[in-house]
């Protein structure tokens, strides 16, 4: 694969790593940094992310690469001189530049405090150690071969900069390795090609797996397989088993409804990958149920929940992987850990609420205008789906009682929710302290559709010809707030912008309520949007321009899915 890889929208790192190139521009979030290629780590119990400015040097004069991504390379060129990058492991990034190019590595010490570079005498050579306090972290360079000058003004108990410099008339290599606590003492391999062979074979391994797509998504498919390939990092911390983050940019946790959708894209082809991103929060799953809002390798947040999706995912999850008997038993235990708490402690009067729009992760959707708690008609939704998910696992597991027990509680709860969360055959929200329905133009109460059939055949009908109407279905797929709300925004986050998970789960409720050509149409808008511009959180509904955090892997992984699914 050889691919153009904007690195001011998708990051460069490989499978595994907590490191990242990127460019980034003047003042990135705050941090005061020059506009220019950086190294940052993913570990987020920094003072900073920021490790090191790159600066490539052509004739002398800071020159802006263009860069190509060739399977796990990086490949940085500019007027010919050329500067290239790969991963040996990932703690260790390996640098090759050219003849007549050089290379400076600025260590940013004025970031933060007791940053400096120390000199290693080592088998006879000259190594630098970069103690970077503001990273948690060291890196240790290693000159392989060409010129390496340190530029370095020590004060008291840090150094004002420190920088160093490669360069060689017959070019430079050299390798930086992240050192978490103290340096093994083994040196990095010499041999740049082979390491390069090796993470390239890996790559392809991994690529080579996923099923063939339509010729006109292949490409597509080949940038969103590296993006999701190169957001998984390695057991860490609170991760205890890998992981897919959902982005390197600075979106670099795992949501407690993100990492379904990355699950998914690689249910078919990596079902051992596909099985622990599914399972993952429910390391961190509390004695009352309940799944955190975040995990990363350094916080677990709980101020917020997410979505009960799981049911849900878990069904699509097993029309492309066989489970286990124990991943069937860690499943329902799981599952139901996560419907009772819903049921203990986010029931009232008969209905499931949310206490924040972060809860169902739509932030600041229109739905949630009046103060919470909110009864939202998807919540009620995704829980009989769930209960239903949790029934059939019963059966699975020949647990006779609990299938008819789950299968009962759900009917229960669509009666309920038929009878109260609708005013003319179009769901509603209701804010629980007052009953006041909350009146909104958002598309979220839609979401209803994934109980395909069991919906009355008036309300399928209606909804979907809400939805795939103009109100709500632009050139680009299905917008998260009416473009003509007087709430929407170009960039208003879930007030207008389309997104990947509300995206496939419309389109899958869609295909349940029989409404299949919309379907297609829908995941066809969808990632042709994706093919023109990338893997964005979110995109602007009218123009189709990505939004925000612009490589991040759900989006990758739903425009996998889709053209899996739908386009195939």
């Amino acid at each position: 694969m050889i691919h153009p890889l904007d690195l001011r929208q998708t990051p460069y790192s490989c499978r595994g790593s907590y490191l990242a190139l990127s460019f980034l521009n003047e003042n990135h979030h705050g941090y005061g940094n020059a506009a220019s290629l950086h190294l940052r780590t993913l570990h987020n119990s920094t003072i900073t992310p920021l490790i090191a400015r790159l600066t490539l040097h052509c004739a002398g004069e800071p020159c802006m690469p263009a860069s190509l991504l060739e399977d796990a390379a990086l490949r940085l060129e500019n007027g010919g001189k050329v500067l290239e990058c790969c991963f040996a492991n990932d703690r260790t990034l390996l640098f090759r530049g050219g003849p007549g190019c050089s290379l400076t590595l600025d260590f940013l010490t004025e970031n933060g405090p007791y940053d400096y570079i120390y000199p290693l005498l080592h088998e006879g050579r000259t190594l630098y150690m970069a103690n970077c306090y503001k990273n948690n972290c060291q890196y240790l360079i290693v000159p392989q071969h060409g010129d390496c000058e340190l530029d370095q003004q020590w004060e008291e108990s840090s150094s004002l900069w420190s920088r160093l410099t490669f360069s060689g008339d017959a070019g430079f290599r050299f390798a930086l390795l992240e050192i978490e606590t103290e340096w093994d003492q083994v040196l990095p391999e010499e041999d740049f090609d082979a390491a390069r062979a090796r993470t390239d074979a890996d790559f392809r391994t991994f690529r080579s797996a996923f099923p063939a797509l339509p010729e006109a998504c292949r490409a597509m498919g080949d940038l969103a397989v590296y993006v999701d390939w190169s957001c998984l990092v390695r057991p860490d911390g609170f991760l205890r088993r890998e992981g897919m983050l959902m982005s390197k940019n600075w979106m670099n946790n795992v949501w407690s409804w993100d990492h379904c959708f990355n699950a998914l894209a690689l249910a078919d082809c990596h079902p051992e990958i596909a099985w622990d991103a599914y399972i993952i929060m429910a390391d961190h799953q509390d004695v009352s149920g309940r799944l955190p809002d975040s995990i990363s390798s350094q916080h677990v947040i709980w101020n917020y929940c997410k979505p009960p999706i799981h049911g849900w995912a878990l069904r699509r999850l097993m029309a492309h992987m066989t489970l286990s008997p124990r991943q069937l038993e860690e499943a329902y235990d799981f599952l139901s850990r996560w419907t009772l708490w819903w049921m203990n402690f986010r029931r009232r009067d008969g209905l499931y609420y949310y206490n924040h729009g972060n809860d169902s992760g739509w932030d600041n959707a229109t739905a949630f205008s009046l103060l919470p708690p909110i009864a939202t008609p998807e919540l009620q939704a995704f829980m009989i789906v769930q209960m239903e998910m949790l029934s059939d696992l019963a059966r699975r597991l020949n647990r006779t009682e609990d299938a008819q027990r789950w299968q009962s509680e759900a009917d229960h709860h669509l009666e309920v929710f038929l009878a109260r969360c609708f005013r003319d055959d179009l769901p509603v929200a209701i804010q629980l302290s007052t009953g006041q329905i909350v009146e909104n133009e958002s598309l979220l109460p839609y979401e209803i559709l994934v109980l395909g059939e069991r919906l009355p055949a008036r309300v399928r009908e209606k909804v979907i010809s809400l939805v795939g109407s103009e109100k709500f279905f632009t050139a680009h797929g299905f917008a998260t707030e009416s473009p003509a709300s007087p709430f929407y925004r170009d960039d208003g986050y879930w007030r207008g912008p389309i997104w990947a998970p509300s995206t496939l789960l419309m389109i899958d409720g869609l295909e349940k309520c029989g409404a299949a050509e919309l379907a297609q149409e829908a995941a066809r808008r969808f990632v042709d949007m994706a093919a023109a511009n990338g893997f964005a959180e979110n995109y602007d509904a009218l123009t189709g321009k990505g939004l925000r955090d612009l490589a991040y892997t759900w989006t990758a992984s739903v425009a996998l899915v889709l053209a899996r699914d739908y386009l195939a």
